[in-house]
């Protein structure tokens, strides 16, 4: 079976790596025909891979901004093989029938375009999610919920190329649910694939995905699917099904003492600036409760002074909502100690790192208590401190001390007090001590004597 390859056309009167070139398709066959086809595509050639016969990135469109272009050679690979399979019954055809077959294929095309002009397909719907053109009752939805979107359509086109679909709206059904879920958990066995298929994902990681990214997945799905189905794009309503939903597993984290926190901040890392500065951020997220996000966003029109006290108001970056906090003594000491610098806050660094030094800095500092992650209680608690540690601790040392969940959820940004409970983390000794507390306050001699 002879096969169809793409090349590029160059002009040779153009010099330079930036000149576009003509890709043509072109087919040997029956010993000494050619067939040679162009469909007034072009590229730069710096973005052609010769070897795999197709453009580097799959982001690239056709010249009408409406197809992927890799998607549009394979699909005209496909159509002149199967045009000639199809012919050959009648004999070796001629190139002018091959010509005609994929005329008829373009053209045709060309009409269901004109056809769909004003309707939207699944991944241009989700593509004016990820580009923030879908918003919440006029509400602009935050940075971290877009890229969400972007990563849910990273999924699902993995997905669709991997399992050699084209997915619709339509195809958005219960053994749809079952596949994608089933490649999602285990979307390491194809990375040889995907950074094959997605050239720019070759230095990223690709990992199986827990049972609660897998949920954000899925709701993301459905919302998009919701949608469409407000948009009248589809009937198809079988992402409504009990059964079309993942139910997230508990998670466990830690948050430290105050006693603790104070602990790190004391703990001498002079010579270790870069962890010294990781370190001074993480406190100050513990004694305000902002998102490591936001810290960055900082300046020092957000510090402010009333009644001689000091407060930050900066919008959340999550939740695009305005949040005022007060500053206590050890958020005041690390503005003075790095009042030199914009913000008066270490410069922020990548989350990752931050982690990785964040963890270094407490396990010096001695932070080394066994049994504190409920689910991993051979874990050291400095293994288990990360980023988020910071505003769980906020959340829960303050809880502790008696100050009301409303007040709190001003300052985190949660809405109910539901998701705002499961933000706590308080251990089950320092529950017990709470307890133990009260039962001091009771006097147990006299409760002893009435029973008697």
């Amino acid at each position: 079976m002879p096969e169809a390859n793409f090349y590029l056309k160059k002009d040779k009167k153009i010099k330079g790596q930036k000149q576009k070139a003509l890709i043509y398709l072109k087919m040997k066959y029956g010993g000494n025909k050619v067939f040679v086809y162009t469909f007034n595509q072009k590229i730069e050639v710096t973005n052609w891979n010769p070897d795999k016969q197709r453009v580097k990135s799959n982001k690239q469109t056709d010249s009408t901004g409406d197809y992927s272009l890799n998607d549009l050679l394979d699909t005209l690979k496909n159509s002149c093989e199967k045009a000639y399979k199809e012919a050959l019954k009648d004999g070796i055809p001629e190139p002018k029938i091959l010509k005609s077959s994929l005329d008829k294929f373009r053209n045709k095309n060309d009409d269901k375009k004109v056809k769909k002009e004003n309707t939207v397909e699944l991944f241009e719907l989700l593509d004016m999610f990820v580009n923030g053109k879908i918003s919440n009752k006029g509400k602009s939805k935050s940075k971290n919920t877009l890229q969400n979107y972007a990563t849910v359509r990273g999924h699902l086109n993995e997905f669709e190329k991997i399992q050699k679909l084209s997915l619709t709206y339509e195809s958005i059904n219960l053994n749809f649910f079952d596949n994608y879920v089933h490649y999602l958990k285990n979307r390491s066995k194809y990375q040889t694939k995907i950074k094959s298929l997605f050239p720019d994902r070759k230095n990223n990681p690709i990992t199986d995905l827990g049972i609660n990214s897998i949920a954000k997945d899925i709701t993301v799905i459905k919302t998009v699917m919701g949608e469409a189905v407000d948009r009248n794009l589809t009937t198809n309503i079988q992402f409504k099904h009990k059964k079309f939903s993942v139910t997230e597993e508990k998670t466990y984290h830690v948050a430290l003492t105050e006693d603790e926190i104070i602990k790190l901040y004391k703990y001498d890392l002079s010579k270790k600036s870069n962890i010294e500065g990781v370190r001074d951020l993480f406190v100050f997220g513990c004694f305000t409760g902002m998102r490591y996000s936001d810290y960055s966003t900082i300046d020092a029109e957000n510090i402010f002074e009333r009644d001689g006290d000091l407060f930050i108001r900066v919008i959340a970056e999550k939740t695009n909502e305005p949040v005022v906090i007060p500053c206590n003594p050890v958020v005041k000491a690390i503005f003075k100690k790095y009042e030199k610098n914009l913000n008066w806050l270490p410069g922020t660094i990548a989350s990752q790192t931050f982690n990785e030094y964040i963890k270094k800095a407490c396990k010096e500092a001695g932070l080394i208590e066994k049994g504190r992650k409920f689910d991993e209680p051979k874990l050291e608690l400095w293994e288990c401190v990360a980023s988020h540690t910071a505003r769980r601790s906020m959340a829960t040392n303050y809880t502790l001390e008696g100050v009301p969940a409303r007040i709190l959820m001003k300052i985190t940004g949660h809405k109910t007090e539901k998701s705002f409970n499961n933000y706590i983390k308080i251990s089950e000794q320092q529950a017990a001590n709470e307890l133990l507390i009260h039962i001091k306050k009771k006097d147990w001699s006299s409760i002893l004597m009435k029973v008697a």
